[in-house]
């Protein structure tokens, strides 16, 4: 008999202790979120976060053009520039390019990435929006441009 009053005891303080979470909650006394994150300061990025090379692959298409396929080396000099060696198929042909262009990095981990595109004709300003993962060992990237389907993952060569 101690035991289930004890078990029943027990029962009845978890549930009256997790209505008056819940109450507290949505009357907005307590954000739990909230407080974990105050606890844990965000991660912070900056040009430097992606300083040194990596390894992309990409695919996608350019809508009505055709598809591309291709890997990269691509190395972030810390300050705001890169440069790419790319090799891969456009539309079935081979191609094997070297570009440069700057880079933006937020805070947040977010960015974008800006060069001049020989793959269509005439040239065109190809813009790519990524965000950095890993602790700054990886990111994703998409091609945003008008037109283009096209996304990759760089990956830090060590």
């Amino acid at each position: 008999m101690t035991i289930r009053r004890i078990m029943v005891g027990a029962l009845a303080a978890f549930v009256l202790f997790t209505a008056a979470f819940v109450w507290r909650m949505r009357n907005g006394e307590t954000d739990l979120l909230a407080s974990v994150q105050a606890q844990e300061p965000a991660r912070k990025c900056s040009l430097k976060t992606l300083k040194g090379a990596f390894g992309i692959k990409f695919e996608g298409e350019k809508i009505g053009f055709g598809k591309l396929v291709s890997v990269s080396r691509i190395v972030f000099d810390g300050n705001g520039a890169f440069t790419t060696s790319e090799t891969g198929r456009f539309n079935g042909n081979p191609i094997s390019r070297t570009f440069t262009g700057p880079y933006v990095v937020n805070d947040d981990c977010t960015g974008f990435l800006d060069f001049t595109s020989n793959l269509t004709t005439p040239p065109h300003e190809a813009h790519g929006d990524f965000v950095i993962v890993n602790n700054g060992q990886e990111f994703f990237v998409v091609d945003n441009e008008d037109g283009w389907a096209a996304n990759g993952i760089g990956k830090r060569i060590n």
